[in-house]
């Protein structure tokens, strides 16, 4: 094989890696933005008392992280997600059953979600 042609491979599979981080980022982020606004769309209407929407708000936020742990566990560390899923399944009863401790699941899932988020953000310092 000549240089040329293996310096090209060698280059085509790290843009192909490159790229398929960029799009992980995104996905990985948009995702996680639309999570955070049904936790604040929860936020507020447990503290409205409004506990039939909450209900249907809380099924909805946990199919949305079913959906996005059936993907992530592919693309991230297991353990970054194991307490999520734990706490998802805990808002839906929390919610459901009217439960007090509703706002500190809420603010927890929003915390690690953050966290979840700004670890996949590629920085330079990260990448290098």
């Amino acid at each position: 094989m000549k240089r040329t042609t293996r310096v090209r491979l060698s280059a085509a599979i790290l843009l192909i890696l490159i790229a398929f981080s960029v799009f992980t980022s995104v996905w990985v982020n948009r995702r996680c933005d639309e999570m955070l606004g049904e936790i604040n769309k929860l936020s507020i209407m447990s503290e409205n008392g409004e506990s039939e929407a909450l209900t249907g708000s809380a099924q909805e936020l946990g199919e949305k992280w079913e959906s996005f742990r059936h993907w992530a566990s592919v693309l991230l560390k297991y353990d970054k997600l194991v307490e999520a899923d734990r706490i998802s399944a805990r808002i839906i009863q929390l919610a459901e059953s009217d439960g007090e401790e509703l706002k500190a699941e809420l603010s927890e899932l929003r915390e690690l979600l953050e966290m979840l988020k700004s670890g996949e953000t590629p920085l330079w310092n990260s990448v290098f």
